[in-house]
């Protein structure tokens, strides 16, 4: 948690908050808190929240600034102040339509937009501001000096909510390596070959940690996926970046082990992962890359590749191996690989399915 003061003699229009769109991403479940003091005081005046509704009394042309709840199994009741229910609750409270304040709620109706208790805006260069002008409108303050303290916040339950619905179909357990451990849980270390260490780095996944090799020799990284069925499509997809010292192929990914000729070789595949089919091979090269980001000082690209298990496929696993032979080798001992948000998830089939899959990892960063 962050906050700042800020101090005016006069109420302002604009306050710069001092964040960026590359720092604050509602849709992650960032917020902004703002509490409203006198200016020698430090009890607040109210508090609100740029996630919350904007609600105004039942029948009467007053706005209603606190907590509050709603009532699914009874939509008769409405919005309720407070946040659990007592008898001394105001029942019906009515949510402000954007636009239209003349439009009763309904909570049936998805099209119509309601407004928050205060909104976030952002400039041309992606800066955030508000507008404390129309908090004191609410407060029908009158002209004096005033002090505003803003946190800047994250709503976990809506971080959370995204990650496990996003890993809803992912068979790879622990692809973000949460806590610095193994992928799945029959991961192994041990069993790996050459340098694999899980570090704290800065990356575009969803944890702290990512996989670390240095690609010399037999560097690979084995674990053994399971939940595998037979006669079906995956994606494996992964975030993957290599430092400057790395001069070795940037080959990722290999699969072995469902069963006796089980994995068929697919066509737009290779050990650096797939690629959109196209006749223009400069087109279809950089379609590999779903995405590309910077972090921690590296380079990281989105990238995936197509695995389909025929028939042959009767053990319910499959391995996957994390980086390459002896033959396509870094030769500088400095140079490092890194993976994270690890994703092994089915589909219908190649074609539109696959289609559909590469733009939902699009979306969703």
């Amino acid at each position: 948690m962050s906050y700042i003061e800020l101090y005016s003699e006069e109420i302002l229009d604009l306050v710069s908050t001092g964040q960026t769109d590359s720092t604050f991403n509602e849709s992650s479940g960032d917020y902004i808190k703002v509490e409203v003091f006198n200016e020698n005081s430090d009890t607040a005046l109210n508090t609100f929240f740029s996630n919350r509704l904007l609600l105004m009394y039942p029948e009467v042309d007053d706005y209603y600034i606190g907590p509050y709840h709603y009532h699914p199994e009874s939509p008769s009741m409405g919005f309720c102040t407070e946040k659990e229910h007592t008898n001394n609750s105001v029942t019906n409270l009515r949510p402000v339509p954007v636009g239209d304040n003349s439009i009763p709620f309904n909570p049936d109706n998805l099209e119509i937009q309601y407004k928050n208790q205060f909104d976030i805006f952002k400039d041309d260069r992606g800066k955030i501001y508000i507008k404390p002008n129309e908090i004191f409108k609410l407060l029908k303050l009158g002209k004096s000096k005033y002090k505003l303290r803003i946190y800047f916040l994250r709503n976990i339950k809506s971080s959370l909510g995204s990650f496990l619905n996003l890993n809803l179909n992912n068979l790879i357990e622990n692809g973000n390596f949460f806590a610095g451990l193994e992928a799945t849980q029959t991961g192994d270390l041990d069993r790996s070959v050459g340098r694999n260490n899980f570090i704290m780095l800065d990356n575009p996944g969803y944890g702290k940690f990512v996989l670390e090799q240095d690609g010399v020799g037999n560097n690979i990284y084995k674990m053994r996926v399971t939940g595998v069925e037979h006669s079906s499509y995956y994606v494996f997809s992964c975030w993957v970046g290599w430092s400057n010292n790395f001069n070795g192929v940037k080959n990722i990914v290999s699969f072995s082990n469902a069963g006796t000729d089980a994995l068929p070789i697919q066509q737009t595949t290779d050990l650096a992962g797939s690629w959109v089919d196209n006749e223009d091979s400069d087109i279809a090269e950089k379609s590999r890359v779903v995405l590309i980001k910077v972090a921690g000082g590296i380079t990281w690209y989105k990238l995936f590749a197509k695995v389909y298990t025929n028939e042959n496929a009767t053990l319910g696993s499959i391995n996957i191996n994390l980086g390459t032979d002896i033959e396509y080798q870094s030769s500088s001992p400095f140079g490092r690989r890194y993976f994270t948000d690890l994703r092994f998830e089915k589909v219908e089939n190649f074609n539109i399915s696959l289609d559909n899959y590469i733009n939902k990892l699009k979306l969703e960063n």
